[in-house]
């Protein structure tokens, strides 16, 4: 009980919400629409259920004119049952239009803003394959909830309808077995409900197992395609580097995983089905023997016979709904238990504070960039990189050099906001701060937008794209603007990071964090690149992660992070000439 409760709590906190979004109304009517119609296909049962004692009787006697005046009362009850079910599926299926578009909307939100999808790594690695919970779950969850309740509304009110016509048949319906009456105020009804009780708890003890069983299956369906997009994605140094065994020894065991959860989940389910399919055929003549008796002993007519049996057959499948929803509950169980974990993550990720994020991040009075006492830590809360204090005013540009594991890019995720653990504090001037990071990102589109990014493309102005490419050497690209393709494949290395310099001159941020900026091109270009920074943004503060060798003489201040990460220290500061 305790399970179900916290399911119903579960579904109440996911379903909700759409309800008294900004969309409630339309959602509430289409809701309305689905009661609606779902009340006039149970209604259509019961008129069905009515038509069968009057045509069955008809035929009993012999009676062709009452016979061929219900073929037409037939008629209109199949134009009433086609009006009925098209309504219910337009309003069915627009609602879960309607639904899942806010659903994914509201998902994508939270993961995709202020950072979360980054800082989860800080707080829980458990909660896996967020994409395809947002792309996935959210229209299973949809279409299982519709479904589900849909047929739980049919059957209550299938229940409640011909309950009144069972407890009427059954004080006129004798129950005549070893010479007696052993009929009962409403034996029909007792009946059905014991009948479909002892195979609701048969296929509970059956089915239980496949809850969790579908949620696993969720999860690993979810890892193999993470797995091959991933490959996918990074095929070029897969193939290079010959590293074709390695990747197929991983998906053959991912989906090794998947494999024998879906043979425990086939098997289960087979036990269900045969039991279902069972029951399902004793079902079709269980209330005709029930009432058999009766007619046998000529108590009631061939019409009562007929329309107790398809009564009791109403009445015991909707009693027995949960037998043939079974496996759509186990799964619409697992997906809400997938659902509710991403919004308690995403809710956590905010109101986690990791006991070692400890470096304030706030904006500076005036316009300088400032780190004061800064000494970042891993979650270990071993000591990576510190400093006493560095001033950065507008125009200037620090290097961040060193050899590799000694916390140069962890610099940059600091002053981004994205690195909190460690002490100390960061004021960061007024103004917009841009982050290019060592491998450029290309979004899906078109390669304005991918000029344009992180800024919408409909944001910037075309001139201003064109003259960024333009002084980053890539005017070459200026017929290319609105061409879609995978641009961070079709692009050179050299090119891709260009595009990094020409978004920094589109966005024209008051500080530039650059990881790595130059490292596919020659020298030469790299001081060219810079000079146009110099040039187009006199008054950005650039902080740069490379080597000081051959970047030292492009910038006007070097931080060298040369001693061993394991304990704090500080970062020398060192005056170059520009």
């Amino acid at each position: 009980m305790v399970r179900v409760i916290l399911a119903i709590r579960i579904f109440f906190s996911l379903a909700l919400p759409y309800f008294y979004s900004e969309d409630r109304w339309r959602a509430r009517l289409l809701l309305a629409g689905i009661v609606a119609a779902e009340l006039g296909l149970v209604y259509v049962l019961v008129l069905v259920n009515q038509w069968n004692a009057r045509f069955f009787n008809a035929i009993e006697l012999r009676n062709w004119d009452a016979a061929a005046a219900e073929l037409l009362v037939f008629c209109g009850i199949v134009i009433a049952a086609i009006a009925s079910g098209m309504t219910q599926y337009w309003f069915g299926q627009t609602l879960q239009i309607r639904w899942r578009r806010w659903m994914t909307q509201r998902y994508v939100d939270l993961w995709m803003a202020e950072g979360r999808h980054y800082r989860l790594r800080f707080f829980d690695n458990s909660v896996d394959n967020i994409h395809l919970r947002i792309g996935n779950d959210v229209l299973l969850f949809v279409a299982r909830t519709h479904e589900l309740c849909t047929g739980l509304i049919g059957s209550l009110v299938t229940i409640l309808s011909f309950m009144v016509i069972l407890w009427w048949l059954s004080a006129t319906t004798p129950l005549p077995l070893l010479g007696m009456n052993l009929s009962f105020p409403g034996y029909l009804i007792w009946t059905a409900l014991l009948y479909a009780g002892i195979g609701t708890f048969i296929t509970h003890l059956i089915g239980w197992p496949l809850i969790s069983l579908q949620f696993n299956q969720q999860r690993y369906e979810s890892d193999f395609r993470f797995a091959i997009a991933r490959v996918t994605d990074q095929s070029e140094p897969v193939a290079l580097m010959r590293g074709e065994k390695v990747e197929r020894e991983d998906l053959r065991q991912r989906f090794a995983r998947l494999v024998r959860n879906w043979t425990a989940l086939v098997n289960r389910q087979t036990y269900l089905v045969g039991f279902i399919a069972g029951y399902g055929k004793i079902s079709t003549v269980f209330p005709t023997l029930v009432v058999t008796p009766a007619y046998l002993a000529g108590a009631i007519t061939l019409g009562t016979l007929v329309q107790a049996a398809l009564a009791f057959q109403q009445i015991e499948g909707a009693f027995a709904y949960c037998i043939s929803a079974y496996s759509k509950i186990a799964e619409w169980k697992a997906v809400m238990d997938r659902l509710s974990q991403f919004e308690a993550v995403m809710d956590a990720v905010d109101q986690h504070h990791h006991l070692l994020a400890k470096i304030e991040v706030s904006e500076a009075p005036g316009r300088e960039l400032q780190i004061e006492n800064l000494v970042l830590r891993l979650p270990t809360g071993e000591s990576i990189a510190a400093t006493n204090r560095i001033d950065l005013a507008p125009g200037d540009r620090l290097l961040v050099s060193g050899v590799s594991g000694t916390g140069k890019s962890s610099i940059l995720r600091a002053l981004a906001g994205l690195w909190p653990l460690g002490d100390g504090r960061i004021l960061i001037p007024r103004g917009g701060m841009l982050s290019l990071p060592q491998r450029p990102y290309f979004p899906l589109g078109t390669l304005r937008q991918a000029l344009a990014y992180p800024s919408p493309s409909t944001e910037v102005d075309d001139a201003d794209i064109r003259s960024a490419i333009t002084a980053v050497g890539l005017g070459h690209l200026a017929c290319r603007l609105d061409e879609e393709s995978e641009w961070g494949t079709v692009l050179s290395g050299g090119e891709q990071q260009r595009v990094a310099f020409a978004r920094a001159l589109i966005a024209k941020p008051t500080v530039l964090l650059l990881d790595e900026p130059v490292t596919t091109l020659e020298a030469a270009d790299a001081q060219e690149l810079y000079q146009v920074l110099a040039e187009r943004l006199p008054e950005t503060i650039v902080v740069t992660i490379g080597r000081a060798a051959s970047l030292g003489h492009l910038h006007g201040r070097t931080v060298d992070m040369t001693s061993p990460p394991a304990a704090a220290r500080p970062l020398r500061s060192t005056d170059v000439s520009t």
